[in-house]
């Protein structure tokens, strides 16, 4: 098995020699390849997600398909502008240089999805290894079995073969595929998953981008709308069956506002599932049998404020909010990853911060308030990926905000011109006329003329002093006028030679 996946690292490391992925025009044909991909494969898609998740067409459009789509529309529009140079002012004595960063694609990468929303969490990271450059290797996660067959399948039919490969499996593949050398890696999916991803990688060297996760933490607040609260976080909760890396993990809510909270909490549930959510259309159900056992586990009766009803059949656990949980309740040791949200209280904003500061840092933290000092407060004191204030989920659907984890829920980030970041090297480059050698001739041996030391030293670096305004003024002439010296001899070899 690693033998195949070699040759087929090889394949593509042949293509990519040959500078075929460099070009503007073949990115961008490759990305409009993608498009007409997620236009064709819609229908079979949206079929495959219901067979695994029983997840509504509608939700998987919304929150998996048109995410991409948008993620991918940006990219287009802005390829041109990401691949440009930039350029870079330079101190005195590299005045007349040209000092700029260039992007180039760091190689062959590999690509391992997840599975709760199997199109985005492959799809959008590709994007970005395309603007980029780069060739890759992209494996589906095998949970989602019907939603891999149908990625494969047209992945295959629209990417060029001979940049782009897709490969399925269980975790003796991922195991084979990760013995390999790799430009770099990308993976989405758990933290303990991402450790042995990480440790592959560094046998390497290989630099890698880890999509984690964690338990996220929502506070609200007295000064907030409960009521648009309570329908923002269960909305976010119940989304994909709370099988989601940002949905609220758990909740601290003011004490004097707890009640009310799981009060319109409830209504909201029913509001847009109905008195049987088990009924709804709209509601899906858990991945397999795994997690499901582990999901109903974490449901003590007598904590269920509501819900807590299940289906070992169908995988079918209701959304359900616990309350009376303690900070050292089993269900506040990892993430949940399903429709359970237990809800805590607090008296003294310092003791919830003081908590969250003590775990792990999140992917996302939720704050709900209208208090601007809370703001600013949470946003110093509180280190996470993302801060969503007053809403849950939607800071997904900005590509001008990187996405990623802080410490224990990721490494790197992506979406927008993240990705394209992602998976480029920053080149700097330094290009220096050859000619003007009169002036170079300052920074040679010997080192016994103390003025030309003093010279090159004021002229050539950056120094930790702030000077007064007639000594501003006085370098400032000594320093145009060389600048306006070295630029008339500059002339000659801009327009001359070149």
């Amino acid at each position: 098995m690693a033998a195949e996946f070699t040759d087929i690292r090889d394949e593509l490391q042949e293509s990519f020699d040959s500078g075929v992925t460099l070009p503007y025009e073949y990115r961008m044909s490759q990305l409009k390849q993608i498009a007409k991909m997620i236009k064709a494969m819609e229908k079979e898609y949206f079929d495959a997600v219901y067979k695994d998740m029983r997840k509504h067409p509608m939700e998987t459009n919304g929150t998996d398909l048109r995410f991409t789509e948008s993620d991918l529309g940006y990219a287009m529009k802005h390829l041109k502008s990401w691949m440009s140079d930039e350029y870079v002012k330079t101190d005195l004595v590299n005045k007349i240089d040209q000092a700029y960063i260039t992007s180039e694609p760091l190689g062959i990468v590999l690509i391992i999805g997840a599975w709760n929303y199997p199109l985005q969490l492959t799809l959008a990271p590709l994007v970005g290894a395309i603007c980029a450059g780069c060739c890759a290797v992209v494996k589906p996660s095998e949970v989602c079995e019907a939603a891999s067959v149908v990625m494969k399948k047209y992945f295959d039919l629209y990417l060029d073969p001979k940049c782009y490969r897709t490969v399925t499996g269980d975790a003796k593949v991922a195991t084979a595929l990760l013995k390999i050398r790799w430009d770099h890696i990308f993976f989405t999916g758990s933290v303990g998953v991402g450790k042995i991803v990480a440790r592959a990688a560094a046998e390497h060297l290989t630099p890698v981008t880890l999509e984690l996760g964690g338990k996220c933490p929502v506070i609200v607040d007295e000064t907030t709308n409960i009521d648009t609260a309570a329908k923002r976080i269960m909305w976010g909760k119940c989304v994909n069956a709370g099988q989601t890396c940002i949905a609220p993990d758990y909740v601290f809510c003011h004490k004097s506002k707890r009640e009310k909270l799981i009060e319109r909490m409830k209504v909201h549930v029913e509001t847009m599932y109905g008195d049987d959510p088990e009924k709804s259309e709209s509601f899906a159900r858990i991945i397999n049998p795994r997690h499901f056992n582990r999901l109903v586990k974490l449901i003590n009766p007598d904590n269920v404020a509501f819900g807590g009803a299940v289906n070992e059949e169908t995988c079918y656990i209701s959304p359900t909010v616990l309350q009376n949980i303690t900070t050292d309740s089993d269900i506040m040791e990892d993430e949940i990853f399903g429709p359970i949200l237990p809800v805590l209280d607090y008296e003294d904003i310092n003791t919830v911060i003081k908590y969250i500061r003590s775990r792990e840092k999140p992917l996302v933290c939720y704050l709900f308030s209208n208090n601007s000092k809370l703001v600013t407060e949470v946003k110093s004191k509180v280190s996470s990926g993302t801060l969503d204030i007053n809403d849950c989920l939607m800071h997904m659907m900005v590509p001008t905000l990187p996405f990623g984890g802080v410490g224990n829920s990721g490494i790197g980030s992506y979406h927008g011109k993240a990705s394209f970041e992602t998976f480029s090297h920053n080149k700097s480059v330094l290009h220096k006329p050859i000619g003007m050698e009169s002036v170079n001739n300052l920074r040679y041996p010997p080192y016994d003329a103390e003025w030309k030391q003093n010279l090159v030293f004021h002229l050539a670096y950056y120094k930790p002093s702030i000077p007064s305004f007639a000594r501003g003024m006085a370098k400032y002439t000594v320093y145009s006028t060389f600048a306006a010296t070295a630029f008339a001899y500059a002339y000659a070899w801009n327009y001359n030679d070149h």
